[in-house]
């Protein structure tokens, strides 16, 4: 029995050990930490970085994007924490590693998921919730921590020691509508292992409203939209959008993780870090954090190719036209090429038409490919789009180049880091994961592929 224990144990081991070798990414620090001491010793200032989830190797974001954070920061693996010990209980997790490691960085990207994933009942996760946010804020006000001179936290207002944490807002795969009568018999099941298969919308939208009011009253604690990233990630089209500001692509599930959740790839690691450092410089840019702007982890231009779609965003107000015409500020036409045959453009149109983002990204899935680019239109003006003047420069780069896009799509859904994914996305792509044949039966026939008809200028 002895034996059989030990075995066991040095099992578990040689596992933790495995998950830490394959998570950490980060062996080398950006060479600007050696060639500017100003700018590192700057950047260092905003860690140590905890990197707080669960699951299998504890979390999507939670070691190997935080490390390459770190890295960023120019911190390396002594600037890292990372709590193996508290996959399930984070409020212990923080109270713990805040005292020992004075973390400066939170990045806690997928614990609602995981917590709210395995809890049945709205009253269990709200409860979650409110023990989680004032855990990770560190409020001195709750039962869970003692900042009087002689309690176990006296160390907070002694140092005026304030984590900055990003927590991930609360995300599901399947909900369903509850609304209209009673739920089917897949919602709460499994009484004796609390692990219901599908959730009510409206529940996780009320979870998420309440997680946002909790997040409100802490200035420390800030909001990543895991909710939209997650839903690209684990849904059709299982692809995540990319933008740095000057260079933009759609990256595949396969290209980021291992199992679907988990990154350990490169780009993989490298690309959900930098997700995380752009929501930081966002929160910096806007004076909620402060701070010097993050530098990015360098993508490789393979990554980068040219693009195989156009998406653009239109302002409210725009009548729905999937033959617009397109110029710049000064009202000169840009130049497009498309391979997509001039005959069924003809009868379709060159652009779809879409209301929402994920389900307007599905109907159009096959003429736009797996890179479109995506752009925001500045104005419009009768069936007239108007572009901005970078826009309008990066789309004539393309057009110099011979690049034909394979078609383009028209969206009225601009919010891309919104609130909640809406309840029309949310069914449809709830839909098109048991059946993906419905995209045949709600979309015209895809147009031919591109070899099949030569490119010609829009």
């Amino acid at each position: 029995m002895k034996l059989t224990i030990i075995k066991y144990v040095l099992i578990g081991w040689g596992l933790i050990l495995f998950f830490s070798a394959v998570v950490a990414w980060g062996d080398e620090l950006p060479p600007y930490c050696t060639e500017d001491p100003a700018l590192a010793q700057e950047l260092s200032g905003m860690g140590p970085v905890m990197g707080l989830g669960s699951s299998v190797s504890h979390g999507l974001m939670a070691r190997s994007a935080s490390e390459v954070v770190s890295d960023q920061l120019c911190l390396g693996s002594d600037g890292h924490v990372f709590p193996w010990y508290f996959p399930a209980s984070h409020q212990k997790a923080a109270k713990f590693y805040y005292k020992r490691r004075r973390p400066g960085l939170v990045l806690a990207l997928d614990v609602t998921y995981h917590d709210m994933k395995v809890l049945e009942y709205t009253s269990d996760k709200t409860k979650v919730l409110d023990m989680l946010v004032p855990a990770l804020a560190l409020d001195c006000e709750s039962d869970l921590y003692d900042c009087s001179e002689n309690g176990n936290e006296s160390y907070v207002k002694n140092e005026n020691y304030k984590p900055i944490v990003l927590l991930g807002d609360l995300f599901f795969e399947n909900l369903i509508d509850c609304t209209r009568g009673k739920p089917p018999k897949e919602y709460r099941i499994e009484n004796a292992k609390p692990r219901p298969k599908k959730l009510c919308y409206e529940e996780y939208e009320r979870l998420n409203h309440h997680l946002r009011k909790l997040v409100a009253k802490y200035p420390n604690v800030h909001i990543f939209p895991a909710n939209r990233l997650f839903t690209a990630l684990v849904k059709f089209p299982h692809h995540v959008f990319y933008d740095e500001g000057d260079r933009q692509t759609f990256f595949a599930r396969n290209e980021l993780t291992w199992d679907g959740w988990h990154p350990y790839t490169d780009p993989g690691s490298y690309v959900f870090a930098n997700l995380t450092i752009m929501q930081i410089n966002r929160l910096i840019a806007e004076g909620k954090i402060n701070g010097r702007p993050i530098p990015l982890r360098t993508l490789a231009a393979k990554y980068f190719g040219p693009p195989t779609g156009l998406i653009i965003l239109v302002p409210d107000g725009f009548a729905p036209e999937t033959r617009p015409q397109l110029v710049g500020p000064a009202g000169d036409k840009i130049k497009l090429r498309f391979s997509l045959s001039k005959q069924w453009a003809a009868r379709h149109g060159v652009f779809s038409i879409g209301k929402s983002y994920f389900r307007g990204l599905a109907l159009s899935w096959e003429r736009l490919g797996p890179k479109p680019l995506i752009i925001r239109a500045a104005s419009h003006s009768g069936t007239t789009l108007v572009l901005s003047k970078k826009d309008q420069e990066l789309l004539e780069r393309h057009y110099q180049k011979g690049i034909a896009l394979k078609g383009g799509l028209l969206l009225w859904d601009p919010y891309l880091d919104e609130e909640f994914i809406s309840r029309e996305d949310t069914f449809f792509l709830n839909q098109i994961e048991k059946n993906p044949d419905i995209l045949r039966t709600l979309s015209p026939s895809p147009p031919p592929a591109a070899g099949d008809a030569p490119p010609w200028d829009y």
